[in-house]
């Protein structure tokens, strides 16, 4: 089921530096809740347990992301009445006295008050990195002013290590003796089935933080961990009886009320009618299956608050039952980053009958509040559901099979996020039962109305969304394709500056071996580059300068910059230096050589304190830093007639990692950026300074607000009205995620600034579309910003002075494809495939892919 991400590391920053009194008081605190839990003892798989005096394992962080060793940890708290003395209490992963793992015990008079929990971290420095704050203790010194735990060889010599496929932890008192214990992964040792393994950076937790029934239904993924926060609750979930489960529960009963399943880490056995079914593939090329299943009708609890659906997941098999089987259910009940399945591992499947009524879809208009929608679908997870005919596209038909949609009820024609936390609930994204086999199903652009959407529910990457399974019950009402929009023709003494993400411009050369490297076929890069050259010479009408994103090498640009000749009169000079990005995105700057003179161009490389795993052979950062930017800012000093200019072209990191988690890297390159202009500014106030491109940023984040504020500058987009201020439309949410930037010297020159829409509103199907009619259609998925300056007298252009001496690339005869209403047939959607987006520097749609 949808866990809610409370981000409770947030508390953690806010709390105080640890200290250690007479009376132990820890840095963590329990969340507000309900009431204490019960004492229990009873016997484990293969280990007696005494009675607990009130201290349990509440949380285990055994697979954190980089350096496991410096960086696990362990949480217990004090669920009982009194204070507890933890001087002879041990805590470690070897379940046996004499084992070779490890057992640590607590520092000499160290005493927890009642709902007061700790942390035991491997190490401090460790803990810190991930958090903040110090952890109460750690078990390798790395900082003198965290107790260290005390070493217990009398039961263990070992050191503690968590297992990432499996392991136990056991908490033992001052006689040895066990009195709570837990066993994950592929461990049975105290109780099975075991609580299911995690995935990296998730950790189990005991939640309610009281509850104790020596099962796997205390225990949950928890992501983010939590450390040192813990929930008290009267609300334990009861380990269903087997005796129950041969009665066949309904599928509300394992579902249950809560974020999680009632029955989780539990061998369930039910009853139901198959649904949908949905196979996706991810980056590395397998393919997995999940299918839905839906209580029998007149076989539900009744209760609309638990859901009647749940997902069974089939791994890399396809499954072998149809759509309206009757099936008869046996498995493990597990959670998949919020949503509730079957494992793959021992599921057992007997189908009983065949062509049965499916159950009538649940009609939904979901709200805009995004507080509110875990609410409203978690009751309807797995379950049919449908929208209200006609359903209006607000974002279009992607690669991989897919759109997103709003209800009938949504009057505004198209869903803006200018910053985080605006509502955009209402839009409900639909998945096509196959992300590899699309042919047939619809490619629609914004505005286009669309019939019959109703499928399951599934939940993938933070967001609901319906599983459309028949392609052919939909009915699109298509708005006509518009009219091309251009760039304006520059009036005496003009310049336009445009930024272009080229989306993925790769040339036909596999120069990494990896599977993220795009490997375009020729006829694909051929007809990219004839959209490409189209966008530069008709829509953007000949910029004097554009700043590119997304390029792989500077010949691709070359080529690209001869086949603009005929239709600009001049050969742009392509600046570009390689920088660093792993799958060799990089930026760069086109110039019209009659009007501009590049003097000088260099990469602006820097160190950070973040984590960023990237690397520079061209910049040796500080012990205790990483490189800054896969893909530096490009600052080029050049002469437009005779007035100097700066140009940074950027391109941020991407949200691939999760918004939350790469937020700070952005604002660490936004305040680089920031104080290239600053010292620029310094040395002259009047400077000329244009800082533009793709920055994978809300215009209202503190990234984009930084740059301005601690740049002195102004971004021009802002200028536009709110209908038309956005370049870019992520899973149906129209947003301004590029930018031009522009220092005082330069703001009363501003003549004009427009966003062509030619690309963000329409599907990728025209990609490859170069017929009159769709050639100005989506090159890239990015829409042009452009920003026209009033400049004083600029010299005559000299036709035909060319920027480059590059041969010209043999040209290819390319039939026009034909108009996207007759697109459709398999060859193309294989050909849209690949030009798929592969997780490079644009934030992408990405669909729930299994590692």
């Amino acid at each position: 089921m949808h866990q809610k991400f409370v981000w409770r590391w947030l508390l953690l920053a806010a709390t105080a530096v640890f200290h250690l009194t007479t009376i132990f008081q820890p840095t963590h605190a329990f969340a507000e809740g309900g009431g204490h839990g019960q004492e229990s003892g009873p016997s484990g798989k293969n280990h007696a347990q005494v009675p607990n005096p009130g201290l349990l394992i509440t949380e285990v962080f055994y697979n954190p992301p980089g350096e496991e060793s410096e960086r696990e940890w362990l949480e217990i708290a004090n669920v009982g009445t009194a204070v507890l003395d933890l001087s002879d209490i041990k805590i470690g992963d070897e379940e046996q006295s004499g084992g070779g793992e490890g057992m640590r015990r607590f520092p000499e008079g160290t005493l927890l008050e009642p709902e007061q929990a700790l942390v035991v971290a491997q190490t401090a420095v460790g803990f810190r990195f991930l958090y903040g704050t110090n952890p109460d203790f750690e078990l390798t010194d790395s900082d003198p002013t965290v107790p260290d735990m005390r070493s217990y060889a009398l039961w263990a010599t070992g050191d503690i290590a968590l297992a990432n496929d499996g392991d136990e932890v056991v908490l033992l008192n001052e006689r040895n003796l066990i009195i709570d214990s837990v066993n994950y992964g592929d461990r049975d040792t105290f109780f099975a089935p075991a609580v299911t393994a995690v995935f990296e950076n998730q950790s189990i937790e005991r939640n309610p933080a009281n509850c104790d029934t020596d099962t796997a239904t205390d225990w949950q993924p928890q992501q983010p961990p939590t450390p040192g926060v813990v929930q008290f609750s009267d609300a334990c979930r009861t380990p269903l009886n087997p005796a129950e489960l041969e009665a066949l529960p309904s599928i509300g009963t394992i579902q249950g009320t809560g974020d999680v399943a009632a029955a989780i880490n539990q061998t369930v056995t039910f009853r139901g009618i198959v649904t949908g079914v949905y196979e996706d593939r991810n980056a590395a090329g397998t393919t997995f299956y999940t299918a839905f299943v839906q209580d029998i009708p007149g076989f539900e609890d009744g209760d609309p608050a638990t859901s009647d659906g749940i997902a069974l997941f089939f791994g890399r098999g396809r499954p072998s039952f149809q759509i309206g089987d009757q099936i008869r259910v046996s498995g493990l009940v597990t959670e998949f980053f919020g949503l509730t399945e079957l494992d793959d591992n021992d599921l057992q499947i007997q189908v009983e009958l065949s062509d049965q009524p499916l159950p009538d879809p649940i009609l939904i208009d979901p709200p805009a509040a995004i507080e509110a929608l875990a609410a409203y679908f978690e009751p309807l997870e797995a379950m049919r559901v449908q929208i209200a005919d006609p359903a209006r596209v607000v974002g279009p038909t992607f690669s991989s099979c897919g759109f997103a949609v709003v209800a009938p009820t949504v009057t505004t024609p198209r869903i803006f996020r200018r910053v985080l936390s605006e509502p955009i609930g209402q839009v409900v994204p639909i998945l096509y039962q196959s992300d590899q086999f699309c042919d047939g199903f619809p490619h629609v652009k914004t505005g286009d109305l669309v019939s019959g959407l109703v499928g399951p529910l599934t939940y993938n990457f933070d967001q609901f969304k319906i599983v459309q399974q028949a392609r052919d019950e939909l009915v699109v009402a298509a708005e006509p394709l518009a009219e091309p929009v251009a760039a304006p023709a520059l009036l005496a003494d003009q310049i336009s500056i445009a930024s272009f993400n080229m989306e993925n411009y790769f040339d036909l050369i596999d120069d990494t071996g990896d599977d993220a490297e795009p490997k375009p076929l020729e006829l694909e890069l051929r007809l990219k580059q004839q959209k490409l050259a189209a966008a530069l010479t008709q829509t953007l009408n000949c910029p004097t300068l554009v700043a590119v994103q997304e390029v792989e090498k500077g010949t691709l640009l070359d080529e690209l910059a001869l086949l603009a000749t005929d239709g600009c009169g001049f050969t742009y000079a392509v600046t570009h230096l390689e920088s660093a990005d792993a799958r060799g995105i990089d930026v760069a700057l086109l110039s019209n050589p009659n009007v501009v003179t590049v003097q000088s161009a260099q990469l602006m490389q820097t160190c950070t304190v973040l984590e960023t795993g990237v690397s520079d052979s061209r910049i040796e950062c500080p012990v205790g830093q990483d490189v800054l930017f896969s893909r530096p800012p490009l600052l080029v000093e050049l002469l437009v007639a005779e007035r100097p200019f700066t140009i940074i072209v950027n391109h941020f990191k991407s949200k691939l990692g999760g918004e939350a988690a790469t937020a700070p890297w952005r604002l660490a390159q936004a305040n680089h950026v920031a104080g290239l202009v600053t010292n620029i500014l310094a040395d002259d106030p009047a400077a000329n300074v244009v800082v533009l491109g793709d920055f994978n940023d809300y215009e209202q984040a503190p990234p984009l607000l930084a740059l301005a504020e601690n740049g002195h500058m102004e971004n021009v987009l802002l200028l536009l009205p709110d209908e038309t201020r956005y370049s870019y439309v992520y899973g149906g949410v129209s947003q301004l995620i590029d930018g031009i930037f522009i220092t005082p010297a330069l703001q009363d020159n501003v003549a004009d600034v427009m966003i062509l829409h030619v690309n963000a509103d329409y599907p990728d199907a025209l990609a490859v579309d170069v017929s009159p009619a769709a050639l100005p259609f989506k090159t890239t998925d990015h829409d042009l910003p452009l920003l026209i300056l009033q400049l004083d007298a600029l010299p005559t252009p000299e036709p035909g002075l060319d920027g480059t001496a590059v041969p010209s690339p043999t040209p290819i005869n390319i039939e026009p494809i034909d108009h996207p209403d007759d697109v459709g047939s398999g060859w193309l959607w294989w050909l849209v495939a690949g030009l798929a987006v592969v997780g490079g520097g644009t934030a992408v749609l990405l669909l729930r892919k299994r590692p």
